[in-house]
């Protein structure tokens, strides 16, 4: 008996081996996303709210294990909430989308200075000033580099032109940075 050919099959065949037109952007939109969401969970404010606050409660981030270990008592409770209300509004997801300039991230890092050095001049007397400097320089650093990734809006901007097609998360684009614009270190 003869095979009989059916040309269905070989269509099927045919389009099972290569993905078509509309299957490869999907893919590539796929793809893309997860770029997107990629960079936004390692870039997130809030992660650095999170890691903040366990370090405020004794705690380090162990890379080998990936997990929070228990190394020193912490700071008072009362104290950590205080900190962590105060910087929240700063390192939120709006902070870093928005569009700030140099003399606004100078007056929030002043501001952020200022509180932090008048809270910690008045904390509890049996706290250890090594310990008061640390604190002080996590919470700066982080508010820090949070809102200096809206300056000019550049974060803002690359997330948004990676979501359009053809977009890419590659800062290569961006302008020379004016160093001379960090005001409120003096």
């Amino acid at each position: 008996m003869d095979e009989e050919y059916y040309p269905q099959d070989s269509f099927t065949q045919h389009s099972m081996s290569e993905p078509s037109e509309v299957q490869r952007a999907i893919n590539n939109s796929v793809i893309q996303e997860e770029r997107v969401n990629n960079f936004i969970s390692q870039t997130s404010p809030v992660s650095s709210l999170e890691n903040i606050n366990y370090m405020l409660q004794g705690f380090s981030y162990n890379r080998s294990q990936k997990e929070w270990t228990k190394i020193s008592k912490g700071i008072p409770e009362q104290m950590r909430n205080d900190i962590i209300q105060f910087i929240t509004p700063d390192l939120s997801e709006d902070t870093r989308m928005t569009n700030l300039n140099a003399d606004q991230i100078n007056g929030i890092m002043e501001t952020v200075i200022s509180f932090m050095s008048h809270y910690l001049y008045n904390a509890p007397e049996d706290m250890e000033i090594k310990d008061l400097n640390k604190i002080f320089w996590i919470v700066i650093k982080a508010v820090f580099i949070t809102i200096t990734r809206s300056r000019e809006g550049v974060e803002r901007n690359r997330l948004y032109s990676s979501l359009t097609l053809g977009g890419s998360l590659d800062n290569s684009h961006l302008p020379e940075e004016n160093k001379n614009w960090w005001k409120f270190w003096s």
